[in-house]
């Protein structure tokens, strides 16, 4: 079939991916609505396991949580309960298996510091989208969050703004107190989030990736 697009559109595109970055520290001025709704826009055209969600017609969903709102502040309270469960299970299992000890030594650090402070700065984020999408079987809802997720942070950086995936969401998918939060019934939906805003300062430049090919 033929190239749909110019020599030029994909060298855009290969500039976008290869600008992509993680950003972590933002400015305090929050990104247009126009600008939210691109990057959900890009997110809702990712692909999805069309077995698993059936019929179900809102199978994906976005919730947008601006600065200094107070859902915000429950989230993080959630977020602090759910680490130090998480804690306490790989503690537990250190016990039985001590090879895990220093595998998880770095991870557990980190999820104490949540479990005392929730996640660094959340509060005051610009911005902070929660992804959403339907469990169903064969199990893909953690392969299309993570869809979404890039074809956002593409968009992201397309329009110039910095992304900031904030994993420890995944954590809150069993959690019925985030589902009421969010007013979706309980263990339908898997989540994931993002921070998006305007930069704080340029990026580190991209360490060099491997691109090592066997051919077989």
């Amino acid at each position: 079939m033929s190239i749909p697009f110019s020599e030029q559109e994909i060298k855009v595109l290969d500039r976008v991916i290869e600008t992509r970055r993680s950003i972590r520290t933002f400015k305090e001025n929050a990104p247009s609505e126009a600008e939210i709704r691109a990057i959900i826009h890009a997110g809702a055209y990712a692909p999805y396991a069309a077995l698993a969600v059936g019929e179900t017609p809102d199978f994906r969903r976005f919730f947008v949580f601006r600065r200094g709102s107070n859902n915000l502040s429950l989230m993080n309270e959630i977020i602090k309960k759910v680490a130090k469960a998480t804690v306490a299970g790989l503690e537990k299992d250190i016990q039985s298996k001590p090879s895990l000890k220093e595998k998880a030594a770095r991870y557990i650090q980190r999820m104490s510091g949540v479990s005392q402070n929730g996640f660094p700065g959340l509060t005051g984020v610009p911005c902070f989208i929660v992804v959403a999408e339907h469990r169903g079987i064969p199990v893909a809802e953690k392969q299309s969050l993570a869809h979404i997720m890039q074809n956002m942070w593409l968009k992201a950086t397309a329009l110039g703004l910095g992304f900031q995936l904030v994993s420890v969401t995944e954590s809150l998918t069993d959690v019925q107190e985030f589902a009421n939060l969010l007013k979706l019934p309980f263990d339908e939906f898997a989540f994931n989030g993002c921070i998006v805003g305007y930069p704080a300062q340029e990026p580190a430049p991209r360490k060099a990736i491997s691109e090592e090919i066997t051919w077989l």
